[in-house]
């Protein structure tokens, strides 16, 4: 049943009682008032909803709006997501206050097109009507609806009625409708519930697409429900999508918790704060307004109390355009390229509106340098490239984590993960899902290499230090640290040894002669010695170094997998392995479990070198120490890596 459904949708706009759900109710033959109060008092109050069908049979959503200036707030809510408007102003009346203010709306919200409808033209003759149509031409001049068609109806007559359908259905069908990709999103218009269902929420999705069966955040509330069933335009649909007003029943939601305002997304997606930073045009009859002006900040469906901060200048009049941060008084659900509308709190009366560069927290700041860096992000435009790239040159070598980026962009992970991973200009760390700026990598990249060549600068043979000693600094982070060192190992520039090693193999240059002498003499004496191995100062003897000379070869030694250090002796490597070798026999020739004095008789040592071997053996997981007694650990790396050389052999 999706499929029936063309997703745009039109609202009306106009002054209160020049017949705009007597309109609705001729094109649908629905009553838009549901409301008791509004039946009785005549007077519509909050948002109304009807479906009009199309010739190819498909249904086109309409939603009525209140023209009181006291429910403007509803009508904003009513806004979110119009594809298209009907600018409503009845023929023996013409251009009124709340036709001037809604027009300011609709030109603010940025609706798409739409048409002047001139109402009640059996009431007056053709030359009031004329004149009543050119005030509306004139108004409109400058927005979206300056190109707009007038048509001329009675909804008492019925006159005009088809030719505005015709009209109607032609401009609805030439709108391109929005897209279905990216994270769903919907701002919710009302919250109800039904007996045998439970709770409803309505509105007109802006973004994505939602089954049955999928699982939504209310945000700012944070409350996560699943969707049960979906509902639009009378009846059941298989999928709610971008651009058509939809229902989801939710019953586990608790209707004194959801409320319209909040906004139905998908889960993790979306967030929520409390400071928007905007791009700003205040209308044209706007009065002039001072920095930290209170103000109401009206976006999706939600109206919050707040205050104006200006950036780069201390007051603002009629038509300027500014970049600002609006505080408020309690979190808001929106993301950037949303447009909001700005009003004054006493009076009320719409100033100002335009688009959604960021959603924040209130928090210090520093008016210039927020305000620069937001004429950055506009610079950047709407190229999702040249935004990404804005956003990490802001965050610095500390990058961003990609649900981040998503965010700012209104972007699916997966989808903001395949952009990132297409631009040239961009290093994606994908074990941690967070991107840099390359040129940032870069310097890390030579940052970490000069503190490891500083590290080692007593021992200039040596190619290898505890990862864990590489410090971090304001230019090197953690996280860029992390990025650093995967590349490098995918590289094969760093292999990441036992207990945390980190090898450089850049620094495995050849030795020169004579101390390649020398290390050959050092390897053969730890070799020779077997399982007693040379104190230092033997060393020292046999090699004729010793301090930082001798302990750079033994450095060298250990990156080749020459030697092994245990505890504060030097082991031939060959050796440790016979170690090994014979501490696995010795478990498995005993359930597992080390037999200590056989093992010692075999290798004829004795306690001082056996125990430094055996905390070793520990360290590599071959064993483990439990209850005072040491057992194999057959599952372990090095336990199978031992197994299969014993079958080879």
């Amino acid at each position: 049943m999706a499929r029936s459904i063309h997703p745009i949708v039109v609202g009306t706009a106009g002054h209160i009682d020049h017949g705009k759900s007597s309109l609705v109710k001729a094109l649908t033959g629905i009553d838009p008032d549901r409301l008791k109060e509004e039946k009785e008092r005549g007077l519509t109050i909050d948002l109304g909803f009807a479906r009009m069908r199309l010739a190819d049979g498909r249904w086109l959503g309409l939603v009525d709006v209140p023209g009181h200036e006291r429910f403007v707030r509803n009508m904003v809510a009513g806004c979110t997501g119009l594809d298209l408007a009907m600018l409503v102003v009845a023929a023996d009346d013409g251009v009124m206050p709340q036709t001037i203010e809604h027009v300011d709306i609709l030109d603010l919200l940025q609706v798409r097109g739409g048409l002047i409808v001139l109402t009640k033209v059996d009431m007056v003759d053709k030359a009031l009507a004329d004149m009543a149509a050119e005030e509306a031409r004139k108004l409109v001049r400058g927005t979206p609806l300056a190109d707009a068609e007038v048509v001329r109806v009675s909804s008492l007559t019925g006159e005009g009625i088809p030719e505005l359908k015709q009209r109607l259905e032609a401009l609805a069908l030439a709108v391109p409708p929005r897209t279905s990709q990216g994270p769903f999103r919907m701002p919710i218009q009302r919250v109800f519930s039904l007996a045998g269902i439970g709770t409803v929420v309505t509105g007109i999705p802006i973004a994505g697409a939602i089954q049955p069966g999928a699982e939504i955040e209310v945000l700012p509330i944070g409350e996560r429900l699943k969707v049960r069933g979906i509902h639009a335009y009378g009846g059941k649909v298989d999928e709610a999508v971008a651009g058509h007003s939809t229902a989801l029943s939710v019953p586990e939601a608790k209707e004194s918790g959801v409320h319209r305002g909040m906004v139905a997304c998908a889960p993790g997606a979306f967030a929520a704060g409390d400071a928007v930073d905007v791009d700003l045009t205040l209308t044209r009859r706007s009065p002039r307004l001072s920095h930290r002006a209170p103000i109401r900040f009206h976006v999706g469906t939600v109206e919050v109390r707040g205050q104006l901060l200006l950036l780069d200048r201390d007051d603002a009049g009629p038509g300027d355009s500014v970049v600002a941060r609006v505080e408020l008084d309690e979190d808001v659900c929106c993301a950037a390229g949303d447009r909001f509308l700005l009003r004054l709190q006493n009076p009320a009366a719409t100033i100002g509106g335009g688009k959604v560069i960021r959603l924040s927290r209130s928090g210090r700041y520093r008016r210039k340098d927020l305000g620069e860096e937001l004429v950055g992000i506009l610079v950047a435009g709407d190229r999702p490239e040249a935004r990404v790239e804005h956003e990490l040159r802001q965050a610095g070598p500390d990058g961003l984590p990609v649900d981040e980026i998503s965010r700012a962009l209104g972007l699916a992970d997966e989808q903001a993960v395949a952009l990132l991973r297409a631009m040239p200009v961009v290093a994606l760390h994908e074990r941690a899902m967070r991107a840099f700026l390359g040129e940032h990598v870069i310097a890390g990249e030579q940052e970490l290499l000069q503190s490891v060549d500083k590290m080692l600068q007593k021992r200039a043979e040596a190619a290898s230090v505890k990862r864990a000693a590489i410090r971090t600094t304001k230019t090197l982070p953690q996280p860029l640290v992390d990025c650093v060192f995967d590349r490098l190992q995918a590289q094969g520039r760093v292999r990441m040894g036992r207990q945390g090693q980190a090898l450089f193999v850049d620094r495995l240059r050849p030795l020169p002669s004579p101390q390649q002498q020398r290390f050959d003499k050092l390897v053969g004496e730890c070799e020779l010695r077997g399982f007693r191995p040379p104190e230092l100062a033997e060393l020292e003897s046999v090699v004729g170094m010793q301090g930082d000379a001798l302990l750079s070869l033994l450095d060298r030694a250990q990156d080749e997998g020459r030697i092994d250090k245990v505890g504060d002796h030097f082991y031939g490597a060959s050796v440790v392995r016979i170690v090994l070798r014979a501490i696995r026999d010795n478990c498995l020739a005993h359930a597992e479990v080390l037999d200590i004095p056989a093992l010692r008789d075999k290798l004829d040592t004795s306690r001082k070198y056996l125990i430094p071997l055996l905390e070793y053996v520990d360290a590599l997981g071959l064993t483990v120490l439990r209850g005072g007694v040491r057992r194999l650990l057959p599952s372990s790396d090095l336990a199978r890596e031992l197994a299969r050389e014993s079958q080879s052999g």
